[in-house]
């Protein structure tokens, strides 16, 4: 409904198409949840993926009804700002050196895990961005993170997702979520917005 609400109104041909990526993985991840729950899978497996579910229904109903976005609460008001920040981000990440593209994932993955004390993908990029224009190696990464995900070929999955995916890909990562999932997540996206 979202989706037909949002192409009726208008907003889809304004914004940028980052933001019908973000619309259709809401709409993959809808599909995926309806799917799941009549198979008696435990409800509290699927809290956070609802809880995600409804903060992006909300944002783009708010976005289809600007004058009554005050109805839509749970919409995140950083998503729009979120989304444009991971623009940039993405073209720094995209133009460092495969190696540090690879470092970057392997922290933003690890980052995942530890959950503190670690820098969000945003400093991580940074700093990535500022020892390879020094021409400086990426650091070497322990091998329990060597085993976890294979970043090289993560970074190569990512790279051949659309433009607008990548972003919202992302905008995803940069907010705390697992890049392997993120990337895994997105071409199930893709696909089912297609069929």
């Amino acid at each position: 409904m979202v989706r037909e609400a949002y192409t009726a109104s208008g907003v889809a041909g304004v914004l940028p198409g980052y933001m019908q990526a973000g619309l259709g993985w809401c709409v993959a991840d809808a599909r995926a949840l309806g799917r799941a729950w009549p198979h008696g899978e435990r409800a509290e497996e699927y809290g956070p993926g609802i809880a995600a579910l409804v903060m992006d229904v909300a944002y783009f109903a708010a976005l289809c009804d600007p004058a009554g976005a005050g109805r839509w609460p749970e919409a995140d008001p950083d998503r729009t700002g979120d989304a444009e920040a991971a623009v940039g981000l993405l073209d720094r990440w995209a133009g460092l050196p495969a190696a540090w593209r690879a470092a970057v994932l392997r922290e933003a993955q690890y980052g995942v895990r530890a959950r503190r004390g670690r820098l969000t993908v945003a400093e991580v990029v940074g700093v990535a961005v500022t020892y390879a224009g020094k021409g400086a190696p990426p650091p070497m990464p322990g091998y329990a993170e060597l085993r976890t995900v294979d970043a090289p070929e993560l970074a190569r999955r990512i790279l051949r997702l659309p433009r607008d995916w990548r972003v919202e890909a992302f905008r995803r990562i940069a907010a705390g979520a697992d890049p392997l999932t993120v990337e895994a997540d997105a071409r199930k996206a893709i696909r089912t917005t297609v069929t």
